[in-house]
């Protein structure tokens, strides 16, 4: 540029001595001008593409390593494993939404006394069992209950497998644990206010009735057997007992209710089975009614586990876990152990034997 400016002072003093070289002058100032300013962008592209080559190793670095993170992401996350996390999101979200249900109905009831009459609690628990299932069945085999999910794997391993077992039983427990917060966060005022006004301290034996909120006991403590000496009434391997036979009825009735052959309850090609949902809720509502004065009927180890985790944090310890008499192995050894029990009984005997009745029938 300052050569092209001194070429225009040249320009003005040559008019002045001789007028007919201008035309020369100018043209050979402007290529000399042309020239000049091509240089300079040749000089700026190169210095701005040496910039570009020389700061940017880091980024070609990390793209290098971005693109590799995402091919690897597209072998891992295959179409299986999405129907798979897919599978484990309905899990989450219809256990979350069972649980939330079955303990805010006791809590209501404690609390509150608003549920008047035990058909009612088990009424809304389970219809809450059906709305879950009904939520999630889409896109989850919606066990929502890891004996359920035991059942499958021994039973039904065609249809279910046993690598999918430890997935669905930990998204079960962590979405039971979830909806104990989202109780407590929505009852925790009305909690400590019922403990102030019946002289309760949480952690203490008389804070039972508080935790049974979050968890089932045995005795039921609705039912004031905790006070005196009938607080053993029901010994723990009577309570689990009665849990396994409760779990392995439902699961019995679960395998029942879903079997495609069963034409009482939808059509042989599985394509009508709307009415599933209410009668495994029904079945629930049921068991509930008839064994919740004695172990308040659990059913569901994530549904009673994960609350009471979160009640051992909250203040009650030892009164939530292990609980009275170190009993709360009852509410997960029991359904474990009558779940498979139920389902084998369905599977390998009740339908075997109508394998070999319409067999004969049709010789």
């Amino acid at each position: 540029r300052v050569t092209c400016s001194y070429q225009m002072t040249r320009l003005r003093g040559s008019e002045m001595e001789d007028p007919l070289n201008v035309n020369e002058d100018r043209n050979l100032i402007e290529k000399e001008s042309s020239i000049a300013t091509s240089k300079l962008d040749a000089s700026a592209t190169k210095a701005t593409s040496s910039y570009i080559d020389s700061a940017p190793p880091r980024n070609k670095f990390l793209r290098s390593h971005l693109n590799k993170f995402l091919r690897s992401l597209s072998r891992v996350f295959t179409k299986n494993v999405l129907l798979f996390l897919a599978e484990l999101g309905g899990e989450f979200i219809g256990t979350f939404v069972l649980t939330l249900i079955a303990i805010t109905v006791s809590a209501s009831d404690i609390l509150l006394n608003t549920e008047v009459g035990l058909w009612n609690i088990a009424f809304v628990t389970g219809m809450g069992v059906g709305i879950s299932i009904y939520s999630t069945a889409y896109f989850s085999n919606s066990h929502l209950n890891p004996a359920v999910t035991l059942a499958f794997a021994l039973v039904r391993r065609r249809v279910f497998s046993w690598k999918k077992v430890v997935p669905y039983m930990a998204v079960q427990l962590l979405a039971a644990f979830l909806g104990g917060a989202v109780l407590y966060a929505a009852y925790w005022d009305t909690i400590e206010l019922y403990e102030e006004v019946n002289g309760i301290t949480r952690g203490q034996n008389n804070s039972i009735i508080t935790a049974a909120i979050f968890g089932a006991y045995f005795p039921s403590p609705a039912y004031d057997l905790y006070e005196g000496s009938h607080n053993d009434v029901v010994s723990p391997a009577r309570a689990m007992a009665i849990e396994a036979w409760a779990t392995g009825i439902l699961v019995f009735m679960i395998f029942s209710f879903s079997d495609p052959n069963n034409s009482s309850v939808g059509r042989v090609d599985r394509k009508n089975k709307s009415a599933v949902p209410v009668l495994i809720g029904l079945t629930v509502a049921v068991l509930i009614s008839l064994y919740a004065p004695l172990t308040q009927a659990g059913l569901n180890p994530a549904k009673v586990t994960g609350p009471r985790i979160l009640a051992a944090f909250l203040g009650w310890g030892s009164v939530a876990i292990p609980g009275p008499r170190n009993g709360f192995w009852v509410y997960i050894i029991g359904p474990l152990i009558g779940a498979p029990v139920g389902a084998a009984l369905y599977d390998w005997f009740v339908v075997r034997m109508a394998k070999r009745s319409f067999k004969q029938q049709s010789e």
